[in-house]
Parts: structure tokens; C-alpha cells; sequence
């Protein structure tokens, strides 16, 4: 096996074969050189572990691609605790890559899409001030040929990680109800944009609180990296050609910028832009009241509103736009806790988390981030009362979450 010229792939958390720029890479390297090709799954740098519910979701993905992999020959190995050095480290006594090729994580722009020493600090400027539009979709390349026998490897390593037991049975009740893989992640989208009027709707309805149709419910696919977001856009643009743009479409791509806004914005501020002071770097006003934080990550806020969402978060992993913005006001605001705690919280327990998205959307809601509002002003304070009456006037979300419930660990 030593003598073969291999190429590896380190897929960084992009866990599907569409839209996978450097797949292409690695297959036209192979074909060059006249190589085998070997994909590795680890864990990107930087990425905390990941949450029961993602970590369910990354599981469906990882053995899809397994098996997709698998029938062109192609082994997937597994490494979900090793980052990709030192995933490796430990191959390379049996294989050593002739080159190893990493996968980027999904953005619409490959580069900065402002120049970074002008990059905004809020997204309107952002939106007005983008230089180019979002880079096509590459489709999923010809894999035939790569394979080999590949009979010395290990046998654990070739078998993907099983679901974690206590995530298996998805909750009846929960929003989310679709498995993490490429597949489905695909046809979420197709049903949602071209078999429904999901789209048309979507600004009107996004901010619901029930059932799988009120938003796209595309985001754990791309906190797995089972979807590329480019992919997104691009049929947005093809249900655009067919129906013409509206309201709900153009508001699906201002969602999508706003994912760009807070990659770009991280990668711009570094460490100040999930630091407690934020990208404004005010003084942190909060009480260090750990007692009341546990009891908060275990669903009793004390309010019943947040309960019920927060009820909602730990059964399920998934909470609605809307939902995250009472919680994170509710916790800013009345409880007076230190928001990078809700944050650290929400990136382990949400099935989409990403550390910019969840970062920078809390951050806002904090009053330190890119809110315009709050430059020299105060954090946004939801009126829960009224939120109740516009968004739950039935309380059919409240009843539906009223049972306590716990995050399997």
C-alpha cells in the first residue's frame, strides 16, 4: 500500500460532494499523477465540540458520504476528535499523502467581498457596499477511477461514527424533523423553494414559532456542512428566473448576506469580535450570578415565554429566529448575565451552530456588536407581553413546550 501515490482530502467540517471546490482540486491532482484519492473527516481548527443534536446530524451526514464515497472506492475516514494534523499524524505511519488538500469552509465570496481595511462595521453598509456578487456553485466532480482496494487500513477507521444513542429519536414536536445528509439537505431545499410556496412567504412567515414550512430550515445543513451555501443562492437566482424576484426571495438573499456579514466580520476583528466587549468594546454591565445560569441552561428562566423556548432548545437542539431573539434579550436584559455565556451555551446546544453566526448574533442582541441601535445607545429590549400576543397569541408554542425537558449529554 506504502508504494501507492496517494492524494488526501481533509473535507474541515464540509461534509457533502456538491459544491466542494477543493474536491476538484484533489480529483484533478489524482487524475494528474495518476493517484488514489483518500478523504479524511476531522475536526476543523478552532471548532469546539459540537453539541448531542449537531453531532446527530453530523453522523447522518458522515455515513451518506461514507457510503457515497464507498462505492466509487473512495475510503472516508473518521477522525471526529482529531483535528486535521493530527489526523495526520496518526495515518501516516500506514499512508503518507504525497499532498494534502483542505476543504474551505462555505461562503458565498472566496475573497473579501469589501476590501478589508474598508469592511463595515454594520451590515447595511455591508449590503451596499459589496464589490461583486456571490461566486456559482461548482457541481459534485467524476470520482471514477480513484478508488483502490485499500485492504490494510483499519477497520475502525473506515466505519462511520454510529448516532449518538441519546439524539437518536428525533422529538415529535420539533421543527426540524429531516436527517443531516447531503441528500436531504438537497431536497429540503427543492421542496422548500420549487414544491411549495415556502419562499414566496418566507419574510412573512419566517418569524414563526411552529412546524417545519414557517422558514427554509437550510442552517443545520450548513452547520454541518451537508449544504453549501452558494448552492443556496444559486437556486434563489433559478426560482428568481422562473417566478420573478419577490419579496420572500430577496429577503432569503439578505439572510444569506447576513451569514457573509458575520464570517467576513470575524475573520476582520479576530479576538475583539468574541470578546465581552464586543466590536464596540464597551464595558461589560452584567452579574456573574452562576447559580441563576445553570438553573436558566436547565429551561427555568423564570419567565414562561423563555421557558418554553429554551424547553424547546434543549429537546431538540433547533429554536426559531425569533425565539433566539427573546432568549438572548431576556437574558441580556433581566437576568443581566454575561451574554458570552449564553453564547457559549447556544453554540453547544443549537443544531446549527457556528461560532461567528451564533457570536455575532448575540453580540448584537447584547448591545456590543454590529446593532446600529445600540452605537452609543443601549441593547434592544423585546417586550415579552406583546411578543406573546403578535407571535403566540394562542400560546399553541407555549403548550406544545410547557414540559420541562433536559440536553442529553
Amino acid at each position: 500500500m506504502a508504494a501507492a501515490v496517494t492524494i488526501a482530502l481533509a473535507l474541515e467540517g464540509q461534509l457533502r460532494l456538491d459544491d466542494q471546490p477543493a474536491l476538484h482540486q484533489a480529483v484533478a491532482l489524482a487524475r494528474q499523477r495518476r493517484a488514489r484519492l483518500l478523504v479524511l473527516a476531522c475536526r476543523p481548527e478552532g471548532q469546539r465540540l459540537r453539541g448531542p443534536h449537531q453531532r446527530q446530524l453530523e453522523a447522518q451526514a458522515l455515513a451518506s458520504l461514507h457510503a457515497r464515497l464507498a462505492a466509487a472506492g473512495i475510503p472516508l475516514l473518521a477522525f471526529p476528535q482529531h483535528i486535521t494534523a493530527a489526523a495526520l499524524a496518526e495515518l501516516r505511519p500506514m499512508v503518507q499523502p504525497e499532498a494534502v488538500l483542505q476543504a474551505q469552509e462555505s461562503r458565498l465570496f472566496g475573497t473579501w467581498p469589501v476590501a478589508a481595511e474598508r469592511f463595515p462595521s454594520v451590515f447595511s453598509q455591508f449590503r451596499r457596499g459589496l464589490e461583486r456578487d456571490p461566486e456559482p456553485p461548482l457541481p459534485p466532480p467524476d470520482l471514477a477511477g480513484l478508488g483502490d482496494a485499500w485492504d490494510d487500513l483499519p477497520r475502525s477507521w473506515l466505519v462511520p461514527p454510529a448516532a449518538p444513542p441519546a439524539a437518536a429519536a428525533a422529538d415529535p414536536r420539533s421543527a426540524f424533523s429531516f436527517p443531516g445528509d447531503e441528500s436531504a439537505a438537497l431536497a429540503r431545499l427543492q421542496h422548500y423553494l420549487f414544491a411549495s410556496d415556502g419562499l414566496r412567504h418566507y419574510k412573512a412567515t419566517r418569524n414563526g414559532l411552529v412546524g417545519t414550512e414557517f422558514s427554509a430550515k437550510v442552517s443545520p445543513f450548513l452547520g454541518v456542512g451537508s449544504l453549501s451555501v452558494r448552492r443556496i443562492w444559486q437556486e434563489v437566482l433559478r426560482y428568481q428566473e422562473l417566478h420573478g424576484a419577490d419579496e420572500g426571495s430577496e429577503w432569503m438573499q439578505q439572510e444569506l448576506l447576513w451569514r457573509e456579514f458575520f464570517l467576513w466580520s470575524e475573520q476582520r476583528h479576530g479576538d475583539a469580535f468574541h470578546a465581552p466587549g464586543g466590536l464596540q468594546n464597551r464595558t461589560p454591565d452584567w452579574v456573574e450570578d452562576r447559580e441563576r445560569f445553570v438553573r436558566w441552561t436547565r429551561g427555568d428562566a423564570g419567565h414562561p415565554l423563555i421557558d418554553a423556548q429554551l424547553s424547546e432548545l434543549l429537546a431538540t437542539g433547533y429554536l426559531s429566529n425569533r425565539g433566539r431573539q427573546w432568549v438572548a434579550s431576556h437574558f441580556v436584559n433581566e437576568l443581566r448575565l454575561p451574554w458570552i455565556w449564553g453564547a457559549r451555551f447556544f453554540e453547544w446546544a443549537l443544531i446549527d451552530a457556528h461560532p461567528a453566526l451564533n457570536t455575532g448574533n448575540w453580540a448584537y442582541l447584547a448591545g456590543v456588536g454590529s446593532d446600529p441601535r445600540s452605537f452609543g445607545g443601549s441593547p434592544r429590549r423585546f417586550d415579552l407581553e406583546r411578543q406573546v400576543r403578535l407571535y403566540d397569541p394562542g400560546q399553541t408554542h407555549r403548550q406544545r413546550w410547557s414540559r420541562p425537558a433536559s440536553l442529553p449529554l
